[in-house]
């Protein structure tokens, strides 16, 4: 037969640069003994970034013959590119967990018997100032668009499309570390690939909880009433949570403000973020909480 050249797949490598979740020297093993066996591998500083900007390589990437994904959960990768407007084909897409797989697995899935025991010394694309991309992602398999994400989020994350459909439309505008619109989500439908646990990380959810929800009634416990009239009635001076502890026998309207504790154990809010709230950020609040009062739910105060 002639010689035939045979098409290699589009290789890309997400190096993860802001977070420590995939080990250090799990990705230098994987992209050296990658470069190393001559594979053309296209190295990126953070796939998250990448979505997040709406970058025209994704649509590239997308359009391959052959496309080989190394990064973290398959389901995050597929709806990173779904969010920055490109959807990856079902064929001919290998997608590649570094924070489940270790290197050897991975390098044994793409170069079979080649793997080079010494790998060449590589630099691993590093993070850039600025921006830390950790931002939601919305798994549209799973979303009922019952926009409960969007009208929890204190940060103006969600929008709607013209079309009605929840989305992410700032990115920028999520708090680093900050998980909360993803806890109190009824479906499960929204990823964070930066995040410690499944499956708000990505990983596939659990049939066992796939019927699993939190429903409104129980977010307001959570948060001991109506959080967003909370913070619109403080008064200046006061602190925005309490740090003391609670008193379980108090009433839903004698309760004092949320502490810090509770609302970091029950949604995850990381401490700073509650404390960082602005002007414009407060101002999203009292448009939600006049929104809740206009659709007829019930308010509690904190004086």
């Amino acid at each position: 037969m002639a010689n035939e050249t045979v098409r290699q797949p589009k290789v890309i490598f997400c190096s993860c640069a802001y977070f420590d979740v995939i080990p250090r020297r799990s990705k230098e093993r994987i992209l050296g003994a990658l470069r190393s066996a001559g594979v053309a591998v296209e190295a990126v500083v953070d796939l998250c970034g990448v979505a997040a900007s709406r970058d025209p390589q994704l649509q590239r990437w997308a359009q391959a013959d052959s496309l080989v994904v190394v990064a973290c959960y398959p389901r995050a990768v597929r709806w990173l590119f779904e969010a920055a407007g490109t959807r990856l084909p079902e064929r001919n897409v290998r997608l590649f967990n570094m924070r489940t797989q270790s290197a050897e697995e991975i390098l044994a899935g793409l170069l079979a018997a080649d793997v080079p025991d010494e790998p060449m010394e590589v630099v691993l694309p590093d993070r850039e100032e600025g921006w830390v991309p950790w931002f939601p992602v919305i798994d549209y398999n799973r979303c009922r668009n019952c926009k409960q994400c969007m009208n929890f989020c204190l940060f103006g994350v969600y929008g709607l499309t013209p079309e009605g459909q929840v989305r992410v439309q700032n990115p920028a505008g999520c708090k680093t570390n900050c998980p909360a619109c993803a806890r109190v989500c009824p479906a499960q439908a929204i990823i964070f690939p930066k995040y410690a646990d499944a499956p708000i990380n990505g990983d596939e959810v659990a049939e066992s909880n796939a019927t699993e929800e939190m429903p409104v009634a129980d977010l307001r416990a959570a948060l001991q009433g109506n959080v967003y009239d909370r913070i619109r009635q403080r008064q200046p001076g006061q602190k925005r949570f309490s740090t003391e502890p609670q008193d379980s026998s108090n009433t839903d309207a004698d309760r004092p403000c949320p502490t810090i504790e509770s609302l970091r154990r029950d949604l995850a809010i990381p401490p700073d973020v509650l404390a960082s709230l602005s002007p414009a950020e407060l101002q999203r609040i009292r448009q939600v909480s006049r929104q809740e009062k206009s659709d007829g739910s019930p308010n509690q105060s904190c004086d």
